[in-house]
C-alpha cells in the first residue's frame, strides 16, 4: 500500500500568485532594461554637458587674466615714460655725476684710504682709526701697487690692527704671532695675546683670526712662514711652507701634516715671528 501526503499532492498546483509572477516577470525583465539603457544614453550628454560648461568658464577666466595684463603693461609703459622725464630735467641732460673714489665719500660716514700709511708706533694698543685701510689684508695692500711700508695697519672688516711685513719673500705678509718668551701662554693666550697690540718684539698673537685672513683671497693653499731667532747673536732659522686651504691655524687633532716647504731660512736677522700670505 503506497500512502502519498496531501501537503505533496497541494504543492504540484501552481497558485495564483506564482502564475502572476510568470505572468508579469518577462514584462518586469524587459522595463529594467529599457530604462538602463535609456540612463546609459542621458550620462555621455551630461558629461558633455559639463565640459563644454567647464570650457566656457576657462575662456572667461583667461579673457580676464588678457585684460589684466594690458592693464599692467600700460601701467609700466607709463612709469617710465615718467621716469626718462625725471632723468632729463638736470641741467646735465640727465647724465649722472660719476661716483666719487670711495676715500672722498663722506654720506655714509668716515670713507677708507686707498693708500694708508702704518699707525703711528707709539699709539700702542691701537684704537680703530676714523679711516680704515680700503684694502682688507697685507697682501691685498701688497697686489694694488703703490707705495707700501712694514708697520702696522688697520683694514677694513678686520677687528684688530695687523702688522704687515712687504720688504721680504715678496711682501704682503701678515705677523700672527709672536713669542719672545715663554711666560704666560697657555691654550686661551696663543689664539689671542696683546691682539691691539702687533709687535716683533713683545709677545703678541692672533691666531683667532688666523683662518679669517686665510679666506680673503682666492687659491686651493696658502703659505705661511716661521722663524726663530737665537737668543745670543743673530742667527734665524725658519722656512715657507705651503698647506691645503682647508687647514685651520687652531687645529689640535695634529692631523695636519699635509705641508710643503718650499723655502729654508738660516741667515742672520734680528726679526723674529710667525707670518701668514694667502697664495
Amino acid at each position: 500500500m503506497l500512502l502519498r501526503p496531501a501537503a505533496l499532492l497541494s504543492a504540484q498546483q501552481p497558485s495564483a500568485a506564482d502564475q502572476l509572477s510568470q505572468l508579469l516577470g518577462p514584462v518586469v525583465e524587459a522595463a529594467v532594461l529599457r530604462a538602463l539603457a535609456a540612463e546609459r544614453a542621458v550620462q555621455p550628454q551630461c558629461a558633455a554637458d559639463a565640459g563644454q560648461r567647464a570650457l566656457v568658464r576657462l575662456e572667461e577666466r583667461l579673457d580676464q587674466l588678457g585684460r589684466e595684463v594690458a592693464e599692467l603693461q600700460g601701467a609700466l609703459a607709463a612709469g617710465r615714460a615718467a621716469g626718462t622725464e625725471r632723468s632729463g630735467d638736470g641741467e646735465d641732460g640727465g647724465q649722472q655725476p660719476p661716483e666719487t673714489p670711495p676715500e672722498e665719500q663722506s654720506e655714509s660716514g668716515p670713507a677708507c684710504k686707498r693708500q694708508p700709511l702704518p699707525l703711528a708706533a707709539d699709539s700702542s694698543p691701537h684704537e680703530p682709526p676714523e679711516r680704515r685701510a680700503c684694502a682688507r689684508s697685507c697682501l691685498q695692500l701688497r697686489n694694488q701697487g703703490g707705495p707700501q711700508h712694514d708697520g702696522v695697519y688697520w683694514f677694513t672688516g678686520m677687528p684688530v690692527p695687523v702688522l704687515c711685513d712687504f720688504s721680504h719673500d715678496g711682501g704682503g705678509w701678515t705677523l700672527l704671532l709672536t713669542a719672545i718668551s715663554k711666560h704666560g701662554w697657555d691654550p686661551f693666550s696663543v689664539r689671542a695675546r696683546n691682539k691691539n697690540s702687533p709687535s716683533l718684539t713683545e709677545n703678541y698673537s692672533i691666531l683667532e683670526y688666523g683662518n679669517v685672513i686665510r679666506n680673503l683671497t682666492e687659491g686651493g693653499r696658502f703659505a705661511y712662514r716661521i722663524e726663530a731667532k737665537a737668543e745670543q747673536g743673530r742667527q734665524r732659522w725658519g722656512g715657507i711652507w705651503f698647506a691645503p686651504r682647508h687647514y685651520s691655524f687652531v687645529d689640535e687633532t695634529g692631523a695636519q701634516t699635509d705641508n710643503r716647504r718650499i723655502l729654508l731660512i738660516h741667515t742672520p736677522v734680528i726679526r723674529a715671528g710667525g707670518h701668514l700670505h694667502p697664495t
